[in-house]
Order: C-alpha cells, then sequence, then structure tokens
C-alpha cells in the first residue's frame, strides 16, 4: 500500500472497531449492521490482498512463536539505521517515511502495524546493502521478514482463506473503492443517531477522521507521536 491507502485503511479499520464496540446502539437497525457486515468483509480483501503482495517466496518458514514486541523491536532497529542513512544522504522522503517510534508502533492495531512492517521491509530490501554499515546484515533482514510471516500467522489475521482469494481478484484501488462505498452509505445511516445519541455519533465521527500517521510536530511533548488531520 502507498501511504495514503495505509492512511485510510486506518481509519477503515478504527471505524469497524468503534462499531463493533457500540453495536448494541444499533441493534434493531437491520440495513446499518448489513452495511457494517459488508464493510468488514471489504476491510478483510483489502488486508487480503495487500498479505499476498507481500507473500513474494513460494516456501512456508517454520511456525515459531513471535511477540508484537520482538518484531516491533526489529522494526525501529532497521527503522534507525534506514533513518540515519537517509538523513545523512540527504534522502527526505525516505527519512519522513520511517519516522517511527515506539508510540507511533505501539498505537497501531494488529493488522495495520503488519502493513507498517511490511512497508518498512520493502525500503529495507531496498536498501540492503547500505543497511550493512549500520549492522543491518542480510541475516537480519531475513530474520525479519520470517518474523512478519510467522507474527502474521499468528495472528489467524484476515490473510487467509474468502480473505485472500477475494482480495487476489480485484486491484487494491478497487477494493477501496469498494469499502468508501460502503462507508458512505453508514454516514448516512449514522445520521439516524445525530439526535438523541449524540454520544455514539460523535464517537463515530471521531474514529471516521483520516490521520496522517507519519507525520511529526516540531512542538512535540517528549516525542510524543501527534497525528494530523488531513481529510475527513
Amino acid at each position: 500500500m502507498i501511504k495514503t491507502q495505509k492512511n485510510k485503511f486506518a481509519m477503515y479499520d478504527a471505524v469497524s472497531a468503534y462499531l463493533d464496540d457500540n453495536s448494541s446502539k444499533f441493534l434493531l437497525n437491520e440495513e446499518l449492521n448489513t452495511h457494517h457486515a459488508s464493510f468488514k468483509e471489504a476491510l478483510d480483501a483489502i488486508a487480503g490482498r495487500e498479505d499476498l503482495r507481500n507473500k513474494s517466496t513460494k516456501g512456508r518458514t517454520q511456525e515459531k512463536t513471535v511477540t508484537r514486541a520482538s518484531v516491533t523491536s526489529q522494526a525501529l532497529a532497521i527503522a534507525g539505521a534506514l533513518y540515519a542513512y537517509a538523513k545523512k544522504s540527504g534522502n527526505i522522503s525516505l527519512r519522513e517515511s520511517v519516522k517511527y517510534t515506539h508510540t507511533s508502533l505501539d498505537s497501531q492495531r494488529d493488522n495495520v502495524l503488519i502493513i507498517e512492517l511490511n512497508s518498512l521491509k520493502d525500503k529495507a530490501i531496498e536498501n540492503k546493502g547500505i543497511l550493512e554499515k549500520y549492522d543491518i546484515t542480510p541475516e537480519k533482514l531475513e530474520k525479519y521478514t520470517s518474523n512478519i510471516e510467522s507474527y502474521s500467522n499468528a495472528l489467524g489475521a484476515r490473510s487467509t482463506g474468502k480473505a485472500s482469494k477475494s482480495g487476489a481478484i480485484k486491484s487494491l484501488v478497487t477494493l477501496f473503492r469498494d469499502a468508501s462505498s460502503i462507508l458512505d452509505s453508514i454516514d448516512r445511516l449514522m445520521e439516524n443517531y445525530n439526535v438523541g445519541e449524540e454520544q455514539f455519533y460523535s464517537g463515530y465521527k471521531a474514529a471516521r477522521v483520516i490521520m496522517d500517521l507519519g507525520k511529526r510536530h516540531k512542538a512535540e511533548v517528549e516525542k510524543t507521536e501527534q497525528p494530523t488531520v488531513v481529510n475527513t
């Protein structure tokens, strides 16, 4: 996924999670329930398509337990090396794309984190020769790649079964268009709760905002990540 798609997918996921957590509010709304189910299927298809894109090797790695903390630590080490190289070489685009922190990664839901981990992997492979100067060896990159796949498999995530098959048929652009179309209808169905369920409605609107998760501000406090709203 490109950056704008990752930001949009994070919003999609936040909306779906919010509706899951507040499903009792629209228990009797048959259409909203149906649209929410369709929306989740659309997200499964997107995640499945992205997962298939990232699985470039035919052989399967041996199953093993990989924790979120361990693979995140590997990611931060690789991102740190890429950041240092990008800063030294004046590659602003690369520098901004790998400006990860513990806070920014820890705050992401599992399926969004996996997308970020794979995005970082692709950048690392592109610069693997340079990374050796920063003690990020091919062996470390291979282990990181293996751990991402093992972690994804351990989650039993949206990368298997019908979701993968559905995602393989359509392009990401089409899948995002499908999800946005469903979300557009959900937006209108949610207007029913603007009066009488103001807190539920406001929470939905807050989740519905797309954030630029890769952007940081100069006036950070203790280096905490401050997402920037790019559109709604």
